[in-house]
Protein backbone atom coordinates (compact mmCIF):
# COMPACT_ATOMS: atom_id res chain seq x y z
CA UNK A 1 0.00 0.00 0.00
CA UNK A 2 1.32 3.41 -0.96
CA UNK A 3 1.38 6.23 1.57
CA UNK A 4 -0.04 9.59 0.53
CA UNK A 5 0.70 12.20 3.18
CA UNK A 6 -1.10 15.51 2.79
CA UNK A 7 0.93 18.17 4.57
CA UNK A 8 0.27 21.84 5.18
CA UNK A 9 2.12 22.95 2.07
CA UNK A 10 1.78 19.96 -0.21
CA UNK A 11 1.88 16.20 -0.66
CA UNK A 12 4.52 13.54 -0.02
CA UNK A 13 4.42 10.00 -1.36
CA UNK A 14 5.92 6.71 -0.37
CA UNK A 15 5.67 3.82 -2.81
CA UNK A 16 7.69 0.63 -2.50
CA UNK A 17 6.33 -1.81 -5.09
CA UNK A 18 7.08 -0.26 -8.48
CA UNK A 19 5.49 -1.59 -11.67
CA UNK A 20 7.25 -0.53 -14.88
CA UNK A 21 5.36 -1.22 -18.11
CA UNK A 22 7.76 -1.53 -21.03
CA UNK A 23 11.40 -2.62 -21.35
CA UNK A 24 12.55 -0.21 -24.00
CA UNK A 25 14.94 2.63 -23.28
CA UNK A 26 12.50 4.37 -20.91
CA UNK A 27 11.61 1.28 -18.89
CA UNK A 28 15.23 0.18 -18.61
CA UNK A 29 16.34 3.66 -17.53
CA UNK A 30 13.63 3.72 -14.87
CA UNK A 31 14.54 0.26 -13.60
CA UNK A 32 18.20 1.23 -13.40
CA UNK A 33 17.58 4.45 -11.49
CA UNK A 34 15.23 2.83 -8.96
CA UNK A 35 17.60 -0.10 -8.46
CA UNK A 36 20.58 2.21 -7.94
CA UNK A 37 18.56 4.18 -5.43
CA UNK A 38 18.16 0.94 -3.47
CA UNK A 39 21.93 0.46 -3.50
CA UNK A 40 22.74 3.98 -2.29
CA UNK A 41 19.93 4.72 0.19
CA UNK A 42 20.35 4.18 3.91
CA UNK A 43 18.95 1.17 5.69
CA UNK A 44 16.10 3.21 7.19
CA UNK A 45 14.40 3.33 3.80
CA UNK A 46 12.65 0.13 2.65
CA UNK A 47 14.00 -0.85 -0.76
CA UNK A 48 11.99 -0.60 -3.93
CA UNK A 49 10.63 -3.88 -5.30
CA UNK A 50 10.91 -3.43 -9.06
CA UNK A 51 8.93 -5.37 -11.66
CA UNK A 52 9.31 -4.69 -15.39
CA UNK A 53 6.59 -5.98 -17.73
CA UNK A 54 7.40 -6.32 -21.44
CA UNK A 55 5.16 -7.89 -24.08
CA UNK A 56 8.03 -8.56 -26.50
CA UNK A 57 10.40 -11.49 -26.15
CA UNK A 58 13.44 -9.24 -25.55
CA UNK A 59 14.31 -5.75 -24.34
CA UNK A 60 14.73 -2.83 -26.72
CA UNK A 61 11.23 -1.51 -27.24
CA UNK A 62 10.75 0.59 -30.36
CA UNK A 63 14.31 -0.19 -31.53
CA UNK A 64 13.54 -3.89 -32.09
CA UNK A 65 13.21 -4.21 -35.85
CA UNK A 66 10.31 -6.31 -37.16
CA UNK A 67 10.86 -7.02 -40.87
CA UNK A 68 7.37 -7.94 -42.04
CA UNK A 69 4.83 -7.07 -39.38
CA UNK A 70 1.20 -6.39 -40.14
CA UNK A 71 -0.26 -3.42 -38.30
CA UNK A 72 -3.97 -3.13 -37.59
CA UNK A 73 -5.40 0.37 -37.78
CA UNK A 74 -8.35 2.15 -39.28
CA UNK A 75 -8.28 4.66 -42.13
CA UNK A 76 -8.88 7.30 -40.95
CA UNK A 77 -7.74 6.99 -37.33
CA UNK A 78 -7.86 10.55 -35.96
CA UNK A 79 -8.22 9.81 -32.24
CA UNK A 80 -8.28 7.03 -29.66
CA UNK A 81 -11.96 6.24 -30.24
CA UNK A 82 -11.04 4.97 -33.72
CA UNK A 83 -8.35 2.51 -32.57
CA UNK A 84 -8.40 -1.11 -33.67
CA UNK A 85 -7.46 -3.32 -30.74
CA UNK A 86 -7.07 -6.94 -29.66
CA UNK A 87 -5.23 -8.07 -32.78
CA UNK A 88 -2.17 -10.30 -32.57
CA UNK A 89 0.36 -8.24 -34.50
CA UNK A 90 3.44 -10.29 -33.67
CA UNK A 91 5.98 -10.68 -36.45
CA UNK A 92 6.21 -14.33 -37.62
CA UNK A 93 9.99 -14.08 -38.14
CA UNK A 94 10.93 -12.55 -34.79
CA UNK A 95 7.87 -12.94 -32.57
CA UNK A 96 8.06 -9.23 -31.83
CA UNK A 97 5.32 -6.65 -32.02
CA UNK A 98 5.58 -4.18 -34.92
CA UNK A 99 7.67 -1.07 -34.50
CA UNK A 100 8.20 1.87 -36.90
CA UNK A 101 11.82 0.90 -37.60
CA UNK A 102 12.61 0.56 -41.31
CA UNK A 103 15.58 -1.01 -43.05
CA UNK A 104 17.79 2.03 -43.66
CA UNK A 105 16.85 4.10 -40.64
CA UNK A 106 19.70 6.00 -39.01
CA UNK A 107 19.33 8.38 -36.11
CA UNK A 108 19.03 12.15 -36.45
CA UNK A 109 21.23 12.47 -33.37
CA UNK A 110 24.98 11.90 -33.02
CA UNK A 111 26.03 9.36 -30.45
CA UNK A 112 27.42 11.89 -27.96
CA UNK A 113 24.01 13.57 -27.78
CA UNK A 114 21.80 10.49 -27.97
CA UNK A 115 23.52 8.38 -25.31
CA UNK A 116 22.52 7.87 -21.70
CA UNK A 117 24.47 10.41 -19.62
CA UNK A 118 27.25 8.09 -18.39
CA UNK A 119 27.15 5.29 -20.96
CA UNK A 120 28.87 6.20 -24.26
CA UNK A 121 28.28 4.26 -27.44
CA UNK A 122 31.19 1.98 -28.44
CA UNK A 123 33.96 3.86 -30.24
CA UNK A 124 33.34 1.83 -33.40
CA UNK A 125 29.74 3.08 -33.71
CA UNK A 126 28.85 5.35 -36.62
CA UNK A 127 28.44 8.98 -35.61
CA UNK A 128 24.76 8.74 -36.64
CA UNK A 129 24.12 5.08 -35.82
CA UNK A 130 21.82 2.66 -37.60
CA UNK A 131 18.87 1.14 -35.78
CA UNK A 132 20.87 -2.07 -35.41
CA UNK A 133 23.65 -0.24 -33.57
CA UNK A 134 21.14 1.53 -31.32
CA UNK A 135 19.49 -1.76 -30.38
CA UNK A 136 22.88 -3.30 -29.52
CA UNK A 137 23.62 -0.24 -27.37
CA UNK A 138 20.32 -0.61 -25.48
CA UNK A 139 20.90 -4.34 -24.98
CA UNK A 140 24.38 -3.63 -23.61
CA UNK A 141 22.93 -0.94 -21.32
CA UNK A 142 20.43 -3.49 -20.00
CA UNK A 143 23.13 -6.07 -19.33
CA UNK A 144 25.64 -3.73 -17.69
CA UNK A 145 23.45 -1.21 -15.86
CA UNK A 146 20.05 -2.80 -15.27
CA UNK A 147 20.01 -6.58 -15.03
CA UNK A 148 22.95 -6.61 -12.63
CA UNK A 149 20.42 -5.50 -9.99
CA UNK A 150 17.63 -7.57 -8.40
CA UNK A 151 14.88 -6.67 -10.87
CA UNK A 152 11.97 -8.90 -11.86
CA UNK A 153 11.97 -8.63 -15.67
CA UNK A 154 9.01 -10.43 -17.21
CA UNK A 155 9.22 -10.81 -20.99
CA UNK A 156 6.36 -12.06 -23.18
CA UNK A 157 3.99 -10.45 -20.69
CA UNK A 158 1.12 -8.38 -22.03
CA UNK A 159 -0.65 -5.87 -19.81
CA UNK A 160 -4.39 -5.85 -20.46
CA UNK A 161 -5.79 -3.71 -17.65
CA UNK A 162 -4.42 -1.28 -15.07
CA UNK A 163 -6.72 0.03 -12.35
CA UNK A 164 -6.27 2.13 -9.21
CA UNK A 165 -8.08 1.27 -5.96
CA UNK A 166 -8.21 4.40 -3.77
CA UNK A 167 -9.42 2.67 -0.61
CA UNK A 168 -6.40 0.35 -0.66
CA UNK A 169 -4.11 2.95 -2.26
CA UNK A 170 -2.69 0.49 -4.77
CA UNK A 171 -2.80 -0.49 -8.42
CA UNK A 172 -3.86 -3.82 -9.86
CA UNK A 173 -2.35 -4.87 -13.14
CA UNK A 174 -3.87 -7.72 -15.15
CA UNK A 175 -1.24 -9.47 -17.25
CA UNK A 176 -1.08 -12.44 -19.61
CA UNK A 177 1.94 -14.62 -20.28
CA UNK A 178 1.97 -14.90 -24.07
CA UNK A 179 3.85 -18.21 -23.97
CA UNK A 180 1.93 -20.13 -21.30
CA UNK A 181 -1.28 -18.08 -21.81
CA UNK A 182 -1.51 -17.84 -18.02
CA UNK A 183 -3.37 -14.83 -16.60
CA UNK A 184 -2.34 -13.10 -13.39
CA UNK A 185 -3.17 -9.99 -11.39
CA UNK A 186 -0.26 -8.09 -9.86
CA UNK A 187 -0.33 -5.33 -7.24
CA UNK A 188 1.84 -2.20 -7.21
CA UNK A 189 2.09 0.96 -5.14
CA UNK A 190 3.08 3.05 -8.17
CA UNK A 191 2.97 2.41 -11.91
CA UNK A 192 5.40 3.85 -14.46
CA UNK A 193 4.14 3.70 -18.04
CA UNK A 194 7.17 3.38 -20.33
CA UNK A 195 5.55 2.07 -23.49
CA UNK A 196 6.44 5.02 -25.69
CA UNK A 197 4.17 6.94 -28.01
CA UNK A 198 4.55 5.19 -31.38
CA UNK A 199 2.06 2.33 -31.08
CA UNK A 200 -1.16 3.76 -32.50
CA UNK A 201 -0.93 5.46 -35.93
CA UNK A 202 -2.56 8.83 -36.41
CA UNK A 203 -4.30 9.25 -39.76
CA UNK A 204 -6.40 12.42 -40.01
CA UNK A 205 -9.97 12.34 -41.23
CA UNK A 206 -9.94 13.90 -44.70
CA UNK A 207 -12.98 14.01 -46.95
CA UNK A 208 -13.14 10.84 -49.03
CA UNK A 209 -10.33 8.94 -47.30
CA UNK A 210 -12.56 6.27 -45.78
CA UNK A 211 -14.26 5.50 -49.09
CA UNK A 212 -10.90 5.41 -50.85
CA UNK A 213 -9.40 3.01 -48.31
CA UNK A 214 -12.41 0.69 -48.49
CA UNK A 215 -12.47 0.59 -52.28
CA UNK A 216 -8.71 0.18 -52.71
CA UNK A 217 -7.20 -1.76 -49.77
CA UNK A 218 -3.48 -1.10 -49.31
CA UNK A 219 -3.49 2.20 -51.17
CA UNK A 220 -3.37 4.22 -47.93
CA UNK A 221 -0.83 3.04 -45.35
CA UNK A 222 0.88 4.54 -42.31
CA UNK A 223 4.64 4.99 -42.06
CA UNK A 224 4.68 2.42 -39.25
CA UNK A 225 4.39 -0.23 -41.97
CA UNK A 226 7.08 1.23 -44.24
CA UNK A 227 10.17 -0.99 -44.33
CA UNK A 228 12.13 -0.49 -47.56
CA UNK A 229 12.07 1.78 -50.60
CA UNK A 230 12.53 -1.13 -53.01
CA UNK A 231 8.92 -2.17 -52.41
CA UNK A 232 7.79 1.01 -54.21
CA UNK A 233 9.96 0.60 -57.30
CA UNK A 234 8.65 2.70 -60.22
CA UNK A 235 5.54 3.76 -58.31
CA UNK A 236 4.06 7.19 -57.85
CA UNK A 237 3.95 7.80 -54.09
CA UNK A 238 2.44 10.57 -51.99
CA UNK A 239 4.09 11.05 -48.57
CA UNK A 240 1.92 13.00 -46.13
CA UNK A 241 3.70 14.78 -43.27
CA UNK A 242 6.60 17.12 -42.72
CA UNK A 243 8.59 15.83 -39.76
CA UNK A 244 11.62 13.54 -39.56
CA UNK A 245 10.04 10.27 -40.74
CA UNK A 246 8.26 11.88 -43.68
CA UNK A 247 11.46 13.66 -44.71
CA UNK A 248 13.57 10.50 -44.54
CA UNK A 249 11.03 8.25 -46.27
CA UNK A 250 10.55 10.76 -49.10
CA UNK A 251 14.34 10.94 -49.55
CA UNK A 252 14.66 7.15 -49.76
CA UNK A 253 11.74 6.81 -52.17
CA UNK A 254 13.21 9.42 -54.52
CA UNK A 255 15.76 6.79 -55.59
CA UNK A 256 13.25 4.02 -56.37
CA UNK A 257 9.85 5.56 -57.13
CA UNK A 258 9.20 7.22 -60.48
CA UNK A 259 7.71 10.26 -58.70
CA UNK A 260 7.40 11.27 -55.05
CA UNK A 261 4.81 13.84 -54.02
CA UNK A 262 4.73 15.34 -50.53
CA UNK A 263 1.93 17.05 -48.64
CA UNK A 264 2.58 19.17 -45.57
CA UNK A 265 0.41 21.33 -43.35
CA UNK A 266 -0.18 24.97 -44.07
CA UNK A 267 2.79 27.18 -43.23
CA UNK A 268 1.36 28.75 -40.08
CA UNK A 269 3.68 30.12 -37.43
CA UNK A 270 2.86 27.19 -35.16
CA UNK A 271 3.94 24.69 -37.78
CA UNK A 272 7.04 26.74 -38.58
CA UNK A 273 8.02 26.65 -34.93
CA UNK A 274 7.42 22.91 -34.78
CA UNK A 275 9.69 22.43 -37.80
CA UNK A 276 12.61 24.29 -36.26
CA UNK A 277 15.46 23.65 -38.75
CA UNK A 278 17.74 22.84 -35.83
CA UNK A 279 15.38 19.99 -34.89
CA UNK A 280 14.24 18.40 -38.18
CA UNK A 281 16.14 17.87 -41.46
CA UNK A 282 14.88 19.94 -44.38
CA UNK A 283 12.37 18.24 -46.67
CA UNK A 284 14.15 17.42 -49.93
CA UNK A 285 17.67 17.29 -48.53
CA UNK A 286 19.64 14.37 -49.94
CA UNK A 287 16.98 13.45 -52.50
CA UNK A 288 17.69 12.09 -55.96
CA UNK A 289 18.59 15.23 -58.00
CA UNK A 290 17.14 13.70 -61.16
CA UNK A 291 13.78 13.08 -59.46
CA UNK A 292 13.03 16.12 -57.29
CA UNK A 293 10.09 15.98 -54.92
CA UNK A 294 6.82 17.49 -56.07
CA UNK A 295 5.55 19.45 -53.07
CA UNK A 296 1.98 20.27 -52.15
CA UNK A 297 0.07 21.84 -49.29
CA UNK A 298 -2.46 20.11 -47.06
CA UNK A 299 -4.91 17.63 -48.61
CA UNK A 300 -8.46 18.95 -48.96
CA UNK A 301 -10.18 15.80 -50.21
CA UNK A 302 -9.84 12.50 -52.02
CA UNK A 303 -11.92 11.29 -54.91
CA UNK A 304 -11.56 7.88 -56.51
CA UNK A 305 -9.30 9.35 -59.18
CA UNK A 306 -7.55 12.41 -57.71
CA UNK A 307 -6.01 13.99 -54.63
CA UNK A 308 -7.12 17.60 -54.17
CA UNK A 309 -5.10 20.12 -52.14
CA UNK A 310 -6.22 23.24 -50.28
CA UNK A 311 -4.67 25.59 -52.83
CA UNK A 312 -6.91 24.24 -55.58
CA UNK A 313 -4.30 22.01 -57.24
CA UNK A 314 -4.69 18.26 -57.67
CA UNK A 315 -2.79 15.19 -58.82
CA UNK A 316 -3.97 11.87 -60.27
CA UNK A 317 -4.36 9.17 -57.63
CA UNK A 318 -0.88 7.78 -56.82
CA UNK A 319 -0.06 4.10 -56.46
CA UNK A 320 0.52 4.45 -52.71
CA UNK A 321 -0.20 7.10 -50.09
CA UNK A 322 2.02 6.94 -46.99
CA UNK A 323 0.84 8.86 -43.95
CA UNK A 324 3.91 9.82 -41.89
CA UNK A 325 1.73 11.90 -39.59
CA UNK A 326 2.71 10.62 -36.18
CA UNK A 327 0.89 8.68 -33.50
CA UNK A 328 -1.96 9.02 -31.05
CA UNK A 329 -0.69 9.36 -27.49
CA UNK A 330 -2.99 6.95 -25.68
CA UNK A 331 -2.74 3.99 -23.31
CA UNK A 332 -5.77 1.72 -23.81
CA UNK A 333 -4.69 -0.73 -21.12
CA UNK A 334 -5.37 1.89 -18.42
CA UNK A 335 -9.09 1.54 -17.85
CA UNK A 336 -9.75 3.07 -14.46
CA UNK A 337 -7.86 5.86 -12.73
CA UNK A 338 -9.33 7.28 -9.55
CA UNK A 339 -7.75 10.14 -7.61
CA UNK A 340 -5.68 9.28 -4.55
CA UNK A 341 -7.36 9.75 -1.18
CA UNK A 342 -7.33 13.42 -0.26
CA UNK A 343 -7.35 14.67 -3.83
CA UNK A 344 -10.47 16.49 -5.01
CA UNK A 345 -12.84 14.52 -7.20
CA UNK A 346 -12.45 15.84 -10.75
CA UNK A 347 -15.48 16.75 -12.85
CA UNK A 348 -14.02 15.02 -15.88
CA UNK A 349 -12.28 11.79 -16.82
CA UNK A 350 -9.08 11.71 -14.79
CA UNK A 351 -6.79 10.27 -17.46
CA UNK A 352 -8.35 11.49 -20.68
CA UNK A 353 -6.90 10.04 -23.83
CA UNK A 354 -4.40 12.23 -25.55
CA UNK A 355 -4.23 13.17 -29.19
CA UNK A 356 -1.33 13.39 -31.60
CA UNK A 357 0.43 15.77 -29.21
CA UNK A 358 0.29 14.44 -25.66
CA UNK A 359 -1.64 13.63 -22.49
CA UNK A 360 -3.28 16.38 -20.39
CA UNK A 361 -3.30 16.65 -16.57
CA UNK A 362 0.36 15.72 -16.18
CA UNK A 363 2.35 17.64 -13.56
CA UNK A 364 5.85 18.29 -14.93
CA UNK A 365 4.80 16.38 -18.05
CA UNK A 366 5.25 13.26 -15.93
CA UNK A 367 2.86 12.44 -13.05
CA UNK A 368 -0.91 12.59 -13.04
CA UNK A 369 -1.94 15.66 -11.06
CA UNK A 370 -4.83 13.96 -9.23
CA UNK A 371 -2.96 10.68 -8.80
CA UNK A 372 0.82 11.11 -8.84
CA UNK A 373 1.24 7.38 -8.19
CA UNK A 374 0.89 7.08 -11.96
CA UNK A 375 3.78 8.36 -14.08
CA UNK A 376 4.03 8.40 -17.86
CA UNK A 377 7.59 8.76 -19.13
CA UNK A 378 8.47 10.23 -22.51
CA UNK A 379 5.35 12.28 -23.26
CA UNK A 380 7.15 15.45 -24.50
CA UNK A 381 8.19 15.28 -28.14
CA UNK A 382 10.99 16.84 -30.19
CA UNK A 383 13.39 15.79 -27.43
CA UNK A 384 16.49 13.67 -26.99
CA UNK A 385 14.81 10.78 -25.20
CA UNK A 386 17.49 8.63 -23.55
CA UNK A 387 18.91 11.24 -21.14
CA UNK A 388 15.43 12.61 -20.45
CA UNK A 389 14.28 9.18 -19.29
CA UNK A 390 17.01 9.02 -16.64
CA UNK A 391 16.22 12.53 -15.39
CA UNK A 392 12.51 11.73 -15.20
CA UNK A 393 13.20 8.44 -13.41
CA UNK A 394 15.53 10.15 -10.93
CA UNK A 395 12.79 12.63 -10.04
CA UNK A 396 10.31 9.76 -9.56
CA UNK A 397 12.65 7.64 -7.43
CA UNK A 398 13.05 10.52 -4.98
CA UNK A 399 9.37 11.45 -5.18
CA UNK A 400 8.34 7.95 -4.11
CA UNK A 401 10.76 8.04 -1.16
CA UNK A 402 9.17 11.21 0.30
CA UNK A 403 12.26 13.27 -0.59
CA UNK A 404 10.24 15.63 -2.81
CA UNK A 405 7.21 17.52 -1.63
CA UNK A 406 4.62 18.02 -4.33
CA UNK A 407 2.48 21.17 -4.35
CA UNK A 408 -1.17 20.89 -3.27
CA UNK A 409 -3.36 19.06 -5.78
CA UNK A 410 -5.01 22.21 -7.13
CA UNK A 411 -1.62 23.80 -7.80
CA UNK A 412 -0.41 20.67 -9.60
CA UNK A 413 -3.47 20.77 -11.81
CA UNK A 414 -3.01 24.49 -12.52
CA UNK A 415 0.60 23.77 -13.45
CA UNK A 416 -0.49 20.98 -15.82
CA UNK A 417 -3.16 23.16 -17.41
CA UNK A 418 -0.78 26.07 -17.89
CA UNK A 419 1.29 23.94 -20.26
CA UNK A 420 -1.73 23.33 -22.49
CA UNK A 421 -1.95 26.98 -23.50
CA UNK A 422 -0.73 27.80 -26.96
CA UNK A 423 -0.01 25.58 -29.97
CA UNK A 424 1.71 22.20 -29.61
CA UNK A 425 2.06 22.29 -25.82
CA UNK A 426 3.98 19.01 -25.63
CA UNK A 427 6.53 19.98 -28.28
CA UNK A 428 9.48 20.67 -26.01
CA UNK A 429 12.45 21.12 -28.32
CA UNK A 430 15.34 22.98 -26.74
CA UNK A 431 13.31 23.65 -23.61
CA UNK A 432 14.33 20.10 -22.70
CA UNK A 433 17.52 21.40 -21.09
CA UNK A 434 15.65 23.65 -18.65
CA UNK A 435 13.15 20.84 -18.05
CA UNK A 436 15.81 18.30 -17.06
CA UNK A 437 17.61 20.86 -14.90
CA UNK A 438 14.33 21.59 -13.12
CA UNK A 439 13.76 17.89 -12.41
CA UNK A 440 17.21 17.52 -10.88
CA UNK A 441 16.79 20.74 -8.88
CA UNK A 442 13.71 19.18 -7.28
CA UNK A 443 15.86 16.32 -6.02
CA UNK A 444 17.92 18.95 -4.20
CA UNK A 445 20.64 17.80 -1.86
CA UNK A 446 19.69 14.14 -2.04
CA UNK A 447 22.31 11.98 -3.68
CA UNK A 448 21.98 11.60 -7.44
CA UNK A 449 24.30 10.42 -10.18
CA UNK A 450 22.97 13.19 -12.42
CA UNK A 451 23.57 16.91 -12.25
CA UNK A 452 22.67 19.85 -14.43
CA UNK A 453 22.90 19.20 -18.17
CA UNK A 454 26.55 19.72 -19.22
CA UNK A 455 27.36 22.69 -21.46
CA UNK A 456 29.12 20.48 -24.02
CA UNK A 457 25.93 18.44 -24.46
CA UNK A 458 23.88 21.61 -25.02
CA UNK A 459 26.34 22.86 -27.66
CA UNK A 460 26.33 19.52 -29.47
CA UNK A 461 22.54 19.41 -29.39
CA UNK A 462 22.27 22.83 -31.03
CA UNK A 463 24.20 21.68 -34.09
CA UNK A 464 22.82 18.16 -34.65
CA UNK A 465 21.03 18.77 -37.94
CA UNK A 466 23.92 20.82 -39.33
CA UNK A 467 26.37 18.13 -38.22
CA UNK A 468 24.31 15.37 -39.83
CA UNK A 469 24.07 17.27 -43.11
CA UNK A 470 27.85 17.71 -43.18
CA UNK A 471 28.38 14.04 -42.35
CA UNK A 472 25.67 12.36 -44.45
CA UNK A 473 24.66 15.04 -46.93
CA UNK A 474 21.09 15.41 -45.68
Amino acid sequence: MAAVDIEECGVRLHARRIGIIGAGAAGLAAARVFAEENATSNNDTPPFVITVLERNNAVGGVWRYTPNSVCHYNVPQPDSSALRQKFDERCPETGGFPTPIYDELSTNLPTDVMQFPDVPFPASTDEFPSHTEVLKYIEAYAQSKVLTHPIDLRLNTQVSNVEFHPQRSLWTCDVRDLISEHNQTLEFDAVLVCTGRVSHPYIPDVSGINELALSRPGLVIHAKEYRRASEFQDQTVLVVGGAASATDIARQLSYTACQVHTSTADASQADADARDPRMTPEMGAGCNPSRPLCRHLRIKEFTQTHVHFVDGTSIPMPDTIIYATGYICTFPFISQVEPVKGAPKPDHQLLSDGDIDGIPNLYKFLVLAYNPLLAILGVPNKVVPFPMYEYQATYLAHLYQRHIQLPPFDQMLDHARSHLEGPRPFTMGFKQVAYMNDLIDCVGDHQSRLGHVPDHWVKSRLHCVEQRKQRLGY
